[in-house]
């Protein structure tokens, strides 16, 4: 009998431990704090990413759309800059240099999944507390953008698989780089979770019922023989 209550219990446990399981999500979004030269920019989601010129107090947004020359703004993002007239359906030329793009976001802690993506002109790197997620893309010819992604038209992804991180804050960093005069401008978009796309909790679920189940059958084969 002691052994039946145990399994019973074993699946109570699984069961009840997969129901109280939360999922710890955070969306990215690249969204400025002012708006730029399109006076429209998406609404931000609830937790939405701001991206925050290092040493600057704003950026702005700078459409969603693309325009004839980038590709549209990702998921629940914008296309963002230092100023309000850097987008293609602007004549502003934004001086050559490195722009330095910063964002935090806050996490329970555990192994996440999920992607970023991100865009530039003329490109950027993506950094996540100082660690090289995605390297910048190569300069070439520079007609309008980056030869090699991420740039304009392409993005470059990061794909996060069990990426352990601790709870708290971490900050996501964007270095620009500008050589080629003329447009600037950063897109970024994804989401991360501690749900693992292999379907463990409902995996677990199944087989804490299972146990519970199969120690009723027993039981009752137990009493039926006697």
């Amino acid at each position: 009998m002691k052994f039946f209550s145990k399994l019973s219990a074993v699946g109570a446990v699984l069961v009840l431990g997969t129901a109280l399981a939360a999922a710890d999500t955070v969306t990215f979004g690249s969204y400025g704090t002012l708006l730029g030269q399109d006076g429209v920019a998406v609404a931000p989601v609830a937790g939405q990413n701001t991206a925050v010129l290092s040493g600057g107090n704003a950026t702005y947004n700078i459409g969603s759309d693309g325009g004839s020359v980038w590709s549209p703004a990702g998921p629940n993002s914008s296309w963002v800059s230092f100023n309000g007239q850097t987008g293609p359906t602007s004549n502003f030329v934004a001086p050559n240099g490195t722009y330095t793009y910063t964002t935090t976001f806050t996490v329970t802690g555990g192994s996440y999944y999920g992607s970023i993506s991100a865009m530039a002109d003329d490109t950027t790197d993506v950094l996540l507390d100082g660690n090289l997620l995605i390297p910048a893309g190569t300069i070439g010819t520079d007609t309008h953008c980056a030869d090699g992604a991420p740039n304009c038209i392409q993005p470059a992804t990061y794909n996060f698989v069990a990426y352990a991180l601790s709870g708290g804050v971490h900050t996501l960093t964007f270095n620009l780089q500008q050589t080629g005069l003329v447009y600037e401008g950063l897109d970024f978009y994804g989401s991360i979770s501690t749900n693992s796309p292999v379907p463990e909790p409902g995996t677990l679920f199944l087989l804490g019922t299972g146990l519970v189940g199969s120690a009723g059958t027993l039981m009752r084969r137990m009493r039926a023989s006697k």
